[in-house]
């Protein structure tokens, strides 16, 4: 299901949601800068409740701002936040005076490690691709009754990510990346500076090893693995 913000169901999911985490103060680390930006804004909409104490780039910007409130706080970090998807900033949180509740949002199921992040304090894990499905309400009422919750599409991206194993070379997991932004055979060799017929036999091959019916079904399954939120590296 496509994102859609002006659906009423979502306004009434995110409702729950900002009802449920303005019972703390709230702390995101993300190593983006427009993911902290747009944060900043949502906080200062007219009838949101939570209180956003900052929005920190790196890990010494979040324990920053967690020290600096007394009680503790909500953290609402992204895997972008590190290399090592913010595991060591984790770990610095678990030594505080004031230990954070966390959420953790996953842009890419590569190399995640879901006992590990529970094992670290992680309360919640949900994908940054379910936003439109609307995931976030189970994830707000686990949250408030202290139960540990993991986004089925998490569970489903790492299910993939298994079956595929090492399969893909680098080129392939290039084309993947751009087939699961929508471009066409022609777009992709553009982008890759190779012949569009090599890219339509990469797009056919990575069907195969997919076992998909068609590239459509190859995008939709490249999204949940996080490839639409990664640039191909040449």
């Amino acid at each position: 299901m496509p994102f859609n913000p002006s659906d009423p169901r979502l306004a009434s999911h995110w409702t729950r949601f900002d009802a449920v985490i303005s019972r703390w103060p709230v702390v995101v680390g993300t190593g983006d800068e427009i993911e902290a930006f747009l944060c900043a804004v949502l906080s200062r909409r007219s009838g949101v409740q939570t209180r956003l104490l900052g929005a920190g780039l790196c890990e010494r910007e979040v324990l920053d701002l967690l020290n600096s409130e007394p009680s503790a706080c909500l953290l609402l970090l992204s895997d972008s936040i590190a290399a090592d998807q913010g595991v060591a900033l984790l770990e610095r949180c678990r030594q505080l005076p004031q230990p954070p509740q966390v959420l953790y949002c996953l842009s890419s199921a590569d190399a995640v490690d879901v006992d590990r992040l529970l094992g670290l304090g992680v309360s919640v894990i949900l994908s940054i691709h379910s936003i439109g499905k609307l995931n976030f309400r189970e994830a707000a009422d686990s949250l408030e009754q202290g139960l540990p919750y993991v986004d089925p599409a998490v569970h489903r991206a790492l299910a993939i990510a298994a079956d595929l194993g090492d399969e893909l070379s680098v080129r392939e997991r290039q084309v993947l990346s751009l087939l699961a932004k929508g471009l066409t055979n022609r777009e992709i060799a553009e982008q890759l500076f190779i012949a569009p017929s090599t890219a339509r036999d990469y797009v056919s091959v990575l069907i195969s090893k997919f076992k998909a019916g068609n590239r459509v079904e190859v995008a939709a399954r490249a999204v949940e693995l996080g490839y639409s939120s990664q640039l191909p590296s040449l």
